[in-house]
């Protein structure tokens, strides 16, 4: 009997940026943000093709649970960043 195939996953979520204040999807984020969400998070966070958009994906996760913290982190991380 053969062993049944190790099963991982990733999750990758595009968040739009909007102006705190305006409400307005902001069409040009700042430069230093992505440059600092890209020395916190590395490749895991990157521009999106339509500039109000940043990407960010999980690491390869074994189970639910990590993947779930995976992106607990990344959001709180994103949020924290682009909330300044």
């Amino acid at each position: 009997m053969s062993a049944e195939p190790e099963f991982t996953l990733g999750i990758e979520e595009e968040y739009f940026l909007v102006d705190c204040a305006t409400r307005d999807v902001v069409s040009d984020p700042p430069a230093a943000m992505l440059t600092e969400l890209g020395a916190l998070l590395g490749p895991q966070v990157s521009p999106e093709f339509l500039r109000s958009q940043i990407e960010a994906g999980t690491r390869v996760c074994a189970g639910l649970g990590e993947a779930r913290a995976e992106v607990r982190r990344l959001r709180g991380t994103i949020a924290r960043v682009a909330g300044r």
